[in-house]
């Protein structure tokens, strides 16, 4: 999976290209969609699960091409930003196609996980480390793009 997206839920919606640069996704659809994706990263999300989300009370006329569109927006802005095909189409759906550790939320997820597994195993320390060093506030903006498995966790000075 390319790794050149890095996605923030928690708070306002923000998005970083591999360098860090912030990317700018306009209009509330394309954000929602984005969020959408993201809260899914690497899995491929059924097209009418987007459409319902995105319309829930007033769908347009062809939802499916209505979606399209919106898809062909966001990949548009996404590679202007220089991110390039990090959206995928499939025949139940698409498929943001970035780690689940870029994207802030799943990141959490799994620290918090890290941290009550360690718990669980009676090893204190450890879940305050993990938790402590990652899990404070501000602490997003320094969390890896994605996960790394086989090192500590470090924040980076910033």
């Amino acid at each position: 999976m390319p790794n050149a997206l890095g996605i923030g839920l928690l708070g306002p919606l923000q998005v970083r290209d591999e360098t860090g640069r912030p990317v700018h996704v306009g209009g509330r659809q394309l954000r929602v969609l984005l969020t959408l994706l993201a809260l899914n990263a690497g899995r491929v999300v059924p097209a009418g699960s987007l459409a319902g989300e995105l319309w829930p009370d007033d769908p347009p006329g062809n939802p499916g091409n209505a979606l399209q569109t919106l898809i062909s927006r966001l990949r548009a802005e996404l590679r202007q930003a220089g991110a390039g095909d990090v959206i995928e189409s499939h025949p139940a759906g698409y498929r943001l196609a970035v780690p689940p550790g870029a994207v802030d939320v799943m990141a959490f997820e799994e620290l918090a996980a890290q941290g009550r597994r360690a718990l669980a195993d009676g090893d204190a320390t450890r879940a305050a480390r993990v938790c402590g060093t990652r899990c404070s506030p501000g602490a997003a903006s320094r969390w890896p793009t994605r996960l790394d498995r086989t090192s500590p966790r470090r924040p980076r000075p910033g």
